[in-house]
């Protein structure tokens, strides 16, 4: 597996991982500039229950526990923090188990939120489709490019009104969870925010 980064339009992403040769590019917006004035919400959902996630950012490997990767299908794997001047990542290689993929996380840089990036999403992503909340934190598929028939998904979730959380998926013809990408990475993002609840302060 191979880390990448590319830039796609006028917004730079950061993919957390690429398996295999399936070129899928899901990735997280370094910048979002906001085309509303301060303090509104650019059409964001409002977040009833934020959640503080100061101590996942310093440990983003902690957003799921042993036993919720291995319930996952990747019994054995541990993340690998995958962090740099864009924000905390963990990525969960997975890629030469039997599962044949690998789950991620981002916690999107301070400034780039639900906020931000909602009223440019049409210059940041290729494929950008609202889903059921997640325990109640507005979820979408965000993709930089559409990658879901080679395996790859991506979803931004806003856990308050002022941070979003990316979750990256991808994954190797052979994986079971190849054919709806989305919902593979939709079951782990649930992991994480169940993770994250219990753990916010």
């Amino acid at each position: 597996m191979r880390i990448r980064t590319i830039v796609a339009g006028t917004a730079a992403v950061a993919l957390l991982a690429g398996c295999g040769d399936s070129g899928g590019t899901t990735g997280m917006p370094t910048t979002a500039t906001p085309s509303t004035s301060a303090g509104d919400s650019g059409g964001a959902p409002k977040i009833e229950s934020p959640l503080d996630v100061k101590a996942f950012e310093a440990a983003p490997c902690n957003t799921v526990t042993p036993a919720q990767v291995e319930a996952f299908g990747l019994p054995g794997v541990t993340g690998r923090v995958n962090s740099n001047e864009l924000g905390a990542a963990c990525i969960w290689l997975g890629a030469s188990t039997p599962a044949k993929m690998a789950p991620g996380i981002a916690f999107l840089p301070e400034g780039t939120n639900l906020s931000t990036i909602l009223p440019n999403k049409a210059n940041i992503y290729a494929a950008f489709e609202s889903q059921p909340a997640i325990q109640g934190y507005p979820t979408y598929i965000a993709l930089v490019s559409d990658a879901r028939t080679n395996g790859d998904c991506a979803l931004l979730v806003g856990v308050s009104d002022v941070k979003a959380v990316t979750f990256t998926f991808q994954s190797d013809k052979g994986s079971p969870r190849f054919a709806d990408p989305c919902a593979g990475i939709t079951e782990f993002a649930n992991l994480a925010i169940t993770t994250m609840k219990a753990g916010a302060k």
